[in-house]
């Protein structure tokens, strides 16, 4: 008998790209840890909105911590993770511990920030996103303050002097933007700050700033800490609309993968068609929501290069170089899939240039 289940992978595909837009007007889930041994029975909590903190909950935090929940709420993130560090084992290991956990507990592509953080545990904070996105392939992204040697696009350093206390607003208000917006797009619930003596000298070191704009404060530059370019990571990285699309692509094809696909098929070129012609659609999806440039082609296709070194080992490199293309998408790899694909995503519209002649 036929196998009539391989098409739904192209529904689900379809059905996340015609999605995005929707999804991600709601937000994504901030996390925020605190130093709070109030109530120690759990170490999670999970707050959908204002509405959810209760006079009840509010009574397993400090007044402080309360206002720091409320203060990331107001961002309307898809949901904030409230996740509680024990005064008593503040340090170190402890966040250690409370980052691990946080990986078990929260799906990826998630925001993380830390409230009343030290210079050590923001570090810490920094090299634990860098090595899961490096080493284990999930996607977090940190909101940090005044982080040592942050210098990537899944970092966004503040760093105004004294503006350490707004990491929780400015956690939940970075989460709750929709996609087809910039970070500098609405004025901030904050008074007022103080801006570096130079500003674009410090947005092109890759900091996240803050400044005062005719009686509101607005961030001057919607980037991460990324400064280092070069072997794949370019100027368009730095900013952070465009590794949030990035990073929803890369969430929403891994997850559909190891969900739907991963293990279930033969490894046939006409198994991988399919696949490839699934996540096409999808990328037509985003196109069609202005979400991926519609005047692009933005498509994947087998990764004729990686395949035909693949087969080498094999078959030896004098017979795979007789190989035309179509014979080397054929010859697919054990368990491998090597796809590969180009697409172009949009940013937002901030820079300004209007001359007038008379």
């Amino acid at each position: 008998m036929a196998d009539i289940g391989m098409p739904k992978i192209d529904i689900v595909f379809r059905g996340l790209g015609t999605s995005a837009v929707q999804r991600s007007s709601g937000g994504r889930t901030a996390v925020l840890i605190i130093k709070d041994d109030t109530d120690t029975t759990s170490a999670f909590a999970e707050y959908r909105g204002i509405d959810d903190l209760t006079t009840e909950e509010q009574a397993k935090y400090t007044p402080e911590n309360v206002q720091y929940i409320k203060e990331a709420l107001e961002g309307i993130p898809k949901r904030l993770i409230v996740v509680r560090m024990a005064k008593t084992l503040e340090g170190e290991s402890s966040l250690t511990d409370l980052l691990k956990a946080i990986k078990g507990k929260v799906e990826m592509n998630c925001w993380i920030g830390m409230a009343d953080a030290t210079q050590q545990e923001t570090d810490d904070l920094v090299s634990f996103v860098k090595s899961s996105v490096t080493n284990d392939k999930k996607r977090y992204k940190a909101l940090v303050y005044k982080a040592t040697k942050p210098d990537d696009m899944h970092i966004v350093n503040l760093t105004n002097e004294g503006e350490n206390k707004s990491i929780p607003y400015m956690l939940g208000y970075l989460a709750g933007l929709s996609l087809d917006m910039s970070a500098i797009a609405k004025p901030l619930k904050i008074d007022s700050v103080i801006e570096p003596d130079d500003l674009d000298t410090a947005i092109n070191n890759g900091e996240f700033i803050l400044y005062n704009d005719e009686g509101e404060v607005r961030v001057a530059r919607g980037i991460n800490s990324l400064v280092t370019t070069g072997q794949g990571i370019t100027d368009d990285m730095k900013f952070i609309l465009i590794v949030e699309v990035m990073d929803m692509i890369y969430t929403d094809i891994y997850t559909t993968w190891k969900r739907f696909y991963k293990g279930k098929y033969k490894n046939s070129l006409d198994n991988q068609m399919l696949l490839i012609g699934a996540i096409n659609s999808y990328f037509k999806a985003l196109a069609n929501d202005l979400i991926l440039d519609p005047n692009f082609e933005n498509k994947t296709r087998v990764d004729v290069e990686k395949q035909r070194l693949a087969n080498i080992p094999k078959y030896g490199e004098e017979e795979v170089a007789t190989w035309d293309d179509n014979k080397i998408m054929e010859m697919t790899v054990g368990t491998n899939v090597f796809l590969a694909g180009n697409i172009k995503i949009l940013n937002a519209m901030e820079d300004f240039d209007f001359e007038i002649t008379m």
